[in-house]
C-alpha cells in the first residue's frame, strides 16, 4: 500500500470543490503509514506524491490545497477491490457512502421524509485507525439555543449530511410532533447459540417467513429487511383509526408484539416435526422464539423477536441505511428472495450494480389492522 494511495483515498472522499489543507493530509497520511508500517513519513514524500497524483489529472492543486478531481473515483475503486484490507476502514465506509446514497435517495427517503432522524458518523479508530472506526451517534441538529431534531426531507439535505462522514440513517418510528408511531417494527435476532451453529442463519430465514406468512394471514401488508448485521425485521404501517382506543397507541403496539410472538410461538411448534426434520441442530429447543427484550444470557438459545423500538422516541435503521459496524445496506427484501440471500448482496457496490440493472425492492403498503387487533381482545 503506497502513501500516493493513501492520499488519494483520503482526497477523495471529501466534497466536491472543497480544498484540503496540505497540514490535513500529512497528519492523516502519516498517521496511517505509522501505525502500518512503523515509519515516518516525511513532509516531501508526500508532496512528492501529491505532484504524482495531480500529473495523473487525479487531483487539483489550488494554491497549494488540494482537491480530488472526478477520475479519482475510478482509481479508488479499483483500489479497494485489490487492497480493502489494509486500507483505512473509516475512508472506505465514507467513500462508499457517497457513490451509494445518491442512487438510493429516493428509495430511502420516503422512511426520513417528516420524522426526526439519529445519523451515525464514522471517523478513524483512535487505537487502530485502519481497521477500526469511531463511530459518532448524532441526535440533533442544533443543540442550543434548544435542541432541534435533524429532518432530511431531500436528497440534498441527505447528501449534506454523507458529506459530513454521516454513514446510518436511523429514524424515529413517529413523525414529528406526533404522539403515536406510524410504523410497526419487529427484529428478529438470533441468540448466540443459535447464530453460531452452521444452519442459524437459514433457521432465522425460516422464522422470518413464518411471521411474515402469519401477518399475510391476519391480513396485514408486511414487509421483510435484513438488518445491515445479521438478522431480519418485519415492518408494517397500521391505520390507526382501527384502534378501539387512540390513547397510549406506543402501548398498544407493544402488546400487539407480544401476542404476535405469542401466536408465532405456537404456530412454530405446531410444525416442530418439520423444523427438526429440516433442522436437526435445534432439536433440543424447547422454545424457538421469545419477547422477552431484558436478560440477553437467557435468551442465547431462542430468537427474540423485539418489540423495544415501539416507544416515543424509539428509533430503528431505516431501509436502504447503510449500517455503521459492518457497512453493509439494510435492505428490504421479498419473501420470495430471502432463501438464497446472502449478505453479499447487501454490499452498497454490489446492490448499486443490481438497481442499475432494473431491481425491485418491496414497499411498505398501508394494513388495516382489524383482523389482528382481535387477538387482544
Amino acid at each position: 500500500m503506497s502513501v500516493k494511495e493513501r492520499i488519494a483515498l483520503l482526497l477523495s472522499i471529501k466534497e466536491k470543490g472543497k480544498l484540503v489543507e496540505f497540514d490535513h493530509i500529512y497528519e492523516k497520511v502519516s498517521r496511517d503509514v505509522k501505525f502500518l508500517e512503523k515509519r515516518d513519513v516525511s513532509k516531501d514524500e508526500i508532496i512528492s506524491n501529491l505532484k504524482s497524483l495531480e500529473e495523473e489529472g487525479l487531483i487539483k492543486n489550488v494554491n497549494g490545497k488540494y482537491a480530488p478531481d472526478d477520475k479519482i473515483h475510478d482509481y479508488i475503486s479499483n483500489l479497494i477491490s485489490q487492497k480493502e484490507k489494509v486500507l483505512n476502514r473509516s475512508y472506505i465506509l465514507v467513500w462508499k457512502a457517497k457513490h451509494y446514497y445518491p442512487i438510493v435517495s429516493n428509495l430511502i427517503l420516503p422512511y426520513l421524509k417528516d420524522r426526526p432522524t439519529s445519523v451515525v458518523k464514522v471517523f478513524s479508530g483512535k487505537n487502530n485507525p485502519i481497521e477500526e472506526i469511531d463511530p459518532i451517534f448524532v441526535r440533533y441538529a442544533k443543540y442550543k439555543p434548544k435542541p432541534q431534531y435533524i429532518v432530511i426531507n431531500s436528497s440534498d439535505k441527505l447528501m449534506e449530511y454523507v458529506h459530513d462522514h454521516c454513514i446510518d440513517f436511523i429514524p424515529y418510528v413517529h413523525k414529528l410532533n406526533a404522539n403515536e408511531p406510524d410504523l410497526f417494527v419487529l427484529d428478529l435476532d438470533a441468540g448466540k447459540k443459535i447464530i453460531e451453529k452452521e444452519s442459524g442463519f437459514t433457521f432465522l430465514k425460516y422464522i422470518t417467513k413464518e411471521l411474515y406468512d402469519m401477518l399475510i394471514e391476519f391480513e396485514i401488508n408486511p414487509m421483510i429487511k435484513f438488518s445491515g448485521s445479521r438478522g431480519f425485521q418485519i415492518w408494517a404501517k397500521f391505520d390507526n383509526s382501527k384502534f378501539k382506543s387512540k390513547e397510549d397507541l406506543f402501548a398498544q403496539y407493544r402488546r400487539l408484539a407480544v401476542k404476535i410472538q405469542n401466536l408465532l410461538e405456537k404456530r412454530l411448534q405446531e410444525k416442530r416435526k418439520i423444523i427438526e426434520e429440516e433442522f436437526p441442530e435445534f432439536k433440543e429447543l424447547k422454545q424457538f422464539t421469545t419477547s422477552q427484550v431484558a436478560h440477553k444470557e437467557e435468551r442465547e438459545d431462542k430468537v427474540l423477536v423485539d418489540w423495544s423500538s415501539m416507544k416515543p422516541q424509539g428509533d430503528v435503521r431505516a431501509p436502504f441505511s447503510m449500517h455503521y459496524k459492518t457497512g453493509l445496506v439494510s435492505v428490504p427484501l421479498f419473501k420470495e428472495e430471502i432463501d438464497e440471500f446472502s449478505v453479499l448482496e447487501a454490499e452498497p457496490m454490489n446492490l448499486i450494480k443490481k438497481i442499475k440493472e432494473g431491481k425491485r425492492f418491496p414497499e411498505l403498503a398501508l394494513s388495516d389492522p382489524t383482523k389482528i387487533l382481535k387477538i387482544l381482545g
